[in-house]
């Protein structure tokens, strides 16, 4: 329901002994994760901000067209008096007291973990991004913790680059595997469809890194197809074929594509509907 809330949750009860880096989409944009990810020890982060939007951050729509990096300092209350003696502050509209139980469960409110005056400080790098199919410059903002010293400006559009393997990801396992429907109406058959999903992605996962593509002198390399391995890989568990896993891992093998590195196409936008319940049971 509160993928920010989570995002704190998580990051409270990771227990690592040596430094990470978390990367975020726009969706986390927040002030209470930005304190929490200063807060926490061995926590860094990489979160991409709003940049023109009518809740981006004022500072973040004001900056210039042109690469920067520089700390900044948000001053962030939720006190309507002092919002009212400092206009310049950010005022989070997060409740003191929270009567949760008259709450709905799907009611979200502002989140504020924090002392009521608390400025938070990051650094803001702003990236030039240019678009070589439509000609046009693109501009990327990311807050982050991380020194300048061990992360210049050239290496942070890298950084944050590694998130794509996500998106790839879920590309996978909304088209690929149908999570993007569910098949059932309550949210708890509606919670074991996305684990069974999940499982299979990790299992077809797996099974793809034990599969080998013969050599040969191609211009581009080669990946197994992960549409038509997570069907040989149903076919395998639900025919008589189950046994012969030497079959199995062939078969998938004779399914690749060529990876051609560097090739962009404008995302379609378009609206899309509601799928009917029935439709997706037949």
């Amino acid at each position: 329901m509160d993928e920010r809330s989570a995002a704190v949750h998580m990051l409270q009860t990771l227990r690592l002994q040596h430094r990470y880096i978390v990367l975020m989409d726009r969706g986390y944009e927040s002030f209470n994760l930005f304190e929490h990810g200063n807060r926490l020890s061995n926590c860094n982060y990489v979160i991409r901000l709003r940049t023109q939007s009518k809740s981006a951050i004022r500072e973040i729509s004001a900056l210039p067209d042109q690469e920067c990096d520089f700390e900044m300092t948000f001053n962030i209350t939720n006190s309507a008096k002092q919002k009212k003696l400092h206009p310049e502050y950010h005022k989070i509209n997060a409740p003191n007291r929270r009567y949760k139980d008259k709450y709905s469960p799907k009611y979200r409110t502002a989140h504020w973990d924090f002392e009521s005056f608390c400025p938070v400080h990051c650094r803001i790098v702003k990236l030039k991004i240019n678009d070589p199919l439509l000609g046009k410059t693109k501009w990327e903002v990311l807050a982050t913790n991380l020194s300048p010293s061990d992360f210049p400006l050239s290496e942070m559009r890298n950084l944050y680059h590694l998130r794509w393997d996500i998106e790839s990801s879920f590309r996978k396992l909304k088209y690929d595997l149908g999570a993007v429907c569910f098949h059932s109406k309550k949210p708890a058959f509606q919670e074991i469809e996305l684990y069974s999903q999940l499982i299979m992605f990790n299992v077809v996962n797996r099974i793809i890194s034990l599969c080998r593509i013969a050599d040969a002198h191609r211009k581009w390399p080669h990946e197994i197809d992960f549409k038509e391995a997570a069907n040989i890989v149903h076919r395998y568990y639900t025919t008589p074929m189950i046994g012969n896993s030497k079959q199995m891992i062939e078969e998938i093998e004779a399914y690749h594509h060529p990876v051609r590195k560097g090739r962009k196409y404008p995302r379609p936008l378009r609206f899309q509907g509601s799928v009917s319940l029935n439709y997706r049971i037949s």
